[in-house]
């Protein structure tokens, strides 16, 4: 039972070690999860529902997932490849079309939630009538570009 422990617990650090490779090594996945911060904001302050809430983040996770099945994908592929091969860029863009799939479909859903369901009117009244959480989007902005764009560069 002890063994079984360890190997669970070996298993989660695993998987965290391999998220945090993600986060660090790959700008698509930070905009992924930036976009996700400020898509739950604007969906919390626009009184979204429990179920379309549910639903944002089941889009969360197909779409980061994807992400994290591209990278693993991309990785072995790059360590597998000594040179150009015409079979491994296709499967990198097979995998990399299967994030945009999801992707588009999280864009849709989102579009539903937001315009469809009157999410983001709300949202934009809540933001005009609590400046400050206005002035805190417009200030978290340079911070969310740093991490998408600088986060993954410094060593």
């Amino acid at each position: 039972m002890k063994k079984n422990i360890r190997k669970l617990h070996e298993s989660f650090l695993n998987a965290f070690r391999g998220l945090g490779l993600c986060i660090h090594g790959e700008r698509n996945f930070r905009v992924h999860m930036v976009t996700a911060f400020y898509v739950t904001a604007f969906a919390l302050m626009g009184r979204a529902t429990t179920a379309e809430g549910a639903i944002l983040c089941v889009c969360f996770g197909l779409t980061m997932g994807a992400e994290l099945m591209n990278t693993a994908i991309e990785r072995l592929c790059d360590k597998q490849a000594s040179g150009y091969d015409g079979m491994v860029r296709n499967a990198k863009d097979i995998a990399a079309a299967g994030v945009f799939v999801c992707a588009a479909a999280c864009v849709a859903v989102g579009l539903c939630i937001f315009i469809g369901e009157g999410v983001l009117p709300r949202a934009l009244q809540y933001i005009a009538s609590h400046l400050y959480l206005g002035a805190a989007l417009a200030v978290s902005a340079p911070a969310a570009l740093w991490f998408i764009f600088r986060y993954g560069r410094i060593q």
